[in-house]
């Protein structure tokens, strides 16, 4: 569409041009003549606005300057070409112009005054074009400033509807603990171990709807003491001890991550795992080195059970590490030719520079207590 509005406004302009000078002078001359006075002539003009003028405004404190000179090396250039230029096709093309060319006080006049013509014509354009694309730019950043104070009281709106769900959401899980806190109550002489399988629950039900905008990370241990709640559960359940053991350092008081990790880890046991073979037991071993945590799991496959779940509790895990961690956590899992499934996650919490190092990422890593 800009073309288009270029082409014809030249055309206008050039017929304009012919018309008038040829009523003044009497005469017309030859197309070859126009042709090539105007081919210099809209030449100066794009070049002049494209080239000369954003050249000498890139440094505005040397324009004052820079802009005069530029044009006198435009015009000293433009001069002599447009002369030498006839002065060929007079001689070699049999181009047809009322006078001959030649260097002459008249023939420099005409194309000093035609420079400066168009130089003037292609600055009104420049400026013209300048002035409503700054427009333009105004109007998108005034349109993208509306747009953000819609989308903030968007949010604002969004929040206030969802801190009212919540706390209309509260109501349940008190309903529910104080429902779970009177079987406790009314089973535990009757049956120590359902009133055992109530309170477990209980605690973890409370560890899992607790307040999330309180702190984004929790300490490791309480995350272990839902793992122990967990094994609890699934021992009273099968009526039998399970073969798995958690294993976990002491220097894990003080150590906070993100929540759930550990947990979803021991539920892929429990789900995935066969633990009723004393000779082929499930470990889950959480430990500390100072700067690292290092989480290891390994369970026999459990032949009979068909997946269901395409790994989500694995992956929505792996998403969470990287969000919070990026490449300072790594998450790898393989299953060996003895039919155990091995998983190893390793968080580097204080170096957050540095990344974690690639040989943890191979999937052939068999965990240290496998190999003992």
């Amino acid at each position: 569409m800009n073309y288009r509005i270029h082409f014809i406004a030249w055309f206008f302009f050039i017929f304009y041009e012919i018309v008038l000078t040829g009523i003044l002078r009497g005469y017309f001359a030859s197309f070859g003549s126009y042709f090539v006075f105007y081919v210099f002539n809209i030449f100066l003009f794009y070049f002049h606005a494209h080239i000369i003028l954003p050249t000498a405004y890139k440094q505005p404190k040397q324009a004052f300057w820079l802009l005069p000179l530029l044009v006198i090396i435009e015009v000293l250039i433009y001069v002599p070409l447009t002369i030498g230029a006839v002065a060929l096709l007079q001689q070699y093309a049999d181009l047809t112009i009322s006078t001959k060319a030649a260097i002459n006080k008249t023939s420099i006049g005409n194309g000093v005054w035609r420079a400066i013509y168009f130089i003037l014509f292609s600055s009104g354009y420049y400026y013209l074009t300048s002035y409503f694309r700054e427009r333009k730019n105004a109007q998108q950043a005034e349109k993208d400033r509306l747009w953000m104070i819609i989308e903030n009281q968007t949010i604002q709106s969004e929040l206030i509807k969802t801190q009212y769900a919540h706390l209309k959401a509260q109501i349940n899980p008190h309903f529910l603990f104080n429902t779970l806190s009177f079987i406790y109550t009314n089973i535990r002489k009757t049956s120590p171990e359902g009133a055992e399988a109530v309170l477990s629950l209980s605690e973890m039900m409370r560890f899992a709807l607790r307040d999330e905008t309180e702190n984004t990370l929790i300490p490791v241990q309480l995350e272990i003491e839902q793992i122990e709640n967990l094994i609890k559960l699934h021992t009273l359940k099968s009526g039998s001890p399970l073969n798995l053991t958690l294993k976990y350092d002491k220097t894990l008081d003080n150590i906070e991550i993100i929540p759930l990790v550990m947990l979803t880890l021991a539920e892929n046991i429990f789900k995935h795992g066969d633990l009723t073979k004393p000779d082929k037991p499930a470990v889950m071993s959480v430990s500390f080195d100072g700067n690292t945590i290092l989480i290891e799991t390994s369970n026999f496959i459990n032949s009979n059970y068909v997946s269901q779940s395409h790994n989500i509790g694995l992956d929505n895990t792996v998403k969470r590490l990287k969000l919070i961690y990026g490449d300072n956590a790594v998450l790898s899992f393989n299953r060996d030719s003895t039919g155990y499934f091995n998983l190893y996650v390793r968080i580097n919490l204080f170096n957050p520079e540095e990344s974690v190092n690639p040989e943890f990422r191979k999937d052939e890593y068999v965990p240290e207590f496998l190999s003992k």
